[in-house]
């Protein structure tokens, strides 16, 4: 059986009102408390030897991409106008 270790060091960070109680709010969900997901964190942190999280950027998937596509409008017969389909007024 594995010695429970006392937990005495104390960490005091400071964050806003918001981000502490939506992450109490998301940490609740999953019946733990935000100090049992900061203790977590740090775990796992020194498991891994780093942050635990990739901190890339992550590549927008194709839906995300095509819900801020521009969306050509459609003629007619149900085909797409394209900008350079478009008349010149000023020609």
């Amino acid at each position: 059986m594995p010695a429970v270790l006392e937990k005495r060091a104390e960490i005091k960070t400071r964050t806003t009102s918001k981000v502490k109680s939506d992450a109490a709010a998301v940490y609740a969900h999953w019946g733990i408390t935000l100090n049992d997901a900061i203790n977590m964190f740090l775990v796992k942190s020194v498991e891994v030897g780093g942050l635990p999280f990739d901190l890339r950027p992550q590549l927008p998937s194709y839906e995300a991409l095509a819900s801020i596509a521009y969306k050509a409008p459609l003629n007619e017969e149900g085909v797409p106008v394209l900008p350079a389909d478009w008349l010149d007024d000023d020609e």
